[in-house]
């Protein structure tokens, strides 16, 4: 019989998203454009961007919450400018238009909208140096603590999903420190390995297992899950190939993922899968919604797999669409060319302009 999973079996440094093997400096100056850009990224672009983001961190953890959010604000004019040639703020450009067509009465009002966007984000990358403060400091109100106990109510552990509204590190936090704690999961590193570093070290600081992905990582999980002592949060609208595959937009459900694998899991240990979003009240200030549980609607009280797919789709699609102007993964976003074409963009479309027409009316 195997021992129960114990995280104290486990080395932190599992939770480190592997690095990238260095390429040889000398690439720099390669005449081969591919190892002359991939040297660049490694040595250049990475390495800058890593030290500017650790000075930072350094700096502002030991500051006031308010202040860092509004830190984080004041450098977005910079950082626009700074990528303004660059592929992925025309996306999110893009993917702002087509997700919001027929809410805006004039193209200001939607540049504002996207302004809001970047700001968001300004604030929620400065709010990662302060992250583990926002519980302890009460910054974060929970709404919807009667579906949380209803969920245990129903036995098993607690799998708790969604997508990245906000400062969405600061729903593991609250998860792990204050609601359903200890709480694992899985996460998707960063490109950088130096902002990977930061994040594991605030992770750390606050003793939270988040897996990076592979066989070993879910071989983990599925074990520690199984011993019914954890709680797992995890985010269904992660990047893979190059895709963000939830929510659907008019798209076919995807068949693996980190939905799929959240379904697997409670099906394995009898866990119940419990949706949650973050939003934002003001600077450094949030509000944690707990939704009611998925019911089972598979046979042997397990979760069918492609219906939960859509359950959870038909939920958390209109709480990103209602909070666009906070969802990170728009500019990972890759909508098809003939979105607006598409019955799904039209009838959205026209629910936003009605939407649009009864606010102007009351």
């Amino acid at each position: 019989m195997k021992k129960p999973a114990r995280l104290e079996d486990i080395p932190f440094s599992e939770t480190l998203g592997e690095e990238p093997e260095a390429p040889r400096f000398g690439d720099v100056a390669s005449d081969r454009e591919d190892l002359r850009a991939s040297a660049r990224l490694y040595w250049f672009r990475h390495t800058f961007d890593g030290c500017l983001n650790s000075a930072f961190h350094a700096c502002l953890k030991n500051c006031p919450p308010g202040f860092v959010s509004r830190f984080g604000q004041s450098l977005v004019p910079l950082s626009r400018w700074a990528y303004r040639n660059k592929v992925f703020p025309k996306r999110i450009s893009q993917n702002f238009t087509a997700l919001t067509k027929g809410r805006w009465s004039n193209e200001r009002q939607r540049q504002l909208g996207l302004e809001r966007w970047w700001i968001n984000i300004g604030r929620t990358i400065s709010e990662f140096s302060i992250v583990n403060k926002l519980w302890k400091h009460s910054r974060i109100r929970v709404e919807g603590s009667e579906n949380l106990e209803d969920a245990r109510a129903l036995g098993g552990p607690l799998i708790f999903t969604s997508v990245h509204l906000s400062t969405w590190e600061a729903l593991f936090v609250a998860i792990h420190e204050g609601l359903s704690g200890p709480s694992i999961g899985p996460f998707q590193p960063e490109p950088n390995r130096f902002k990977n570093r930061i994040v594991h070290a605030i992770r750390k600081e606050r003793n939270q297992y988040l897996f990076p992905p592979g066989q070993r990582s879910a071989y983990r999980l599925h074990r520690l899950m199984g011993s019914g002592l954890f709680s797992m949060t995890i985010f269904i609208d992660e990047v893979r190939e190059k895709q963000v595959h939830l929510p659907l937009f008019g798209r076919k459900p995807p068949e693996k993922g980190n939905a799929v694998v959240a379904i697997k899991i409670a099906n394995s240990c009898g866990g119940t899968i419990v949706p949650t979003y973050l939003k934002r009240l003001g600077p450094a200030r949030f509000k944690l919604v707990i939704l009611p549980a998925i019911e089972r609607t598979g046979t042997e009280k397990a979760y069918d797999i492609r219906g939960t797919v859509n359950a959870l789709n038909d939920i958390f699609e209109p709480i990103v669409l209602e909070n666009i102007e906070e969802w990170y993964m728009l500019g990972e976003l890759r909508l098809p060319k003939s979105f607006e074409q598409a019955p799904f963009a039209q009838k959205l479309s026209k629910g936003n302009a009605e939407r649009h027409k009864n606010s102007n009316l009351t």
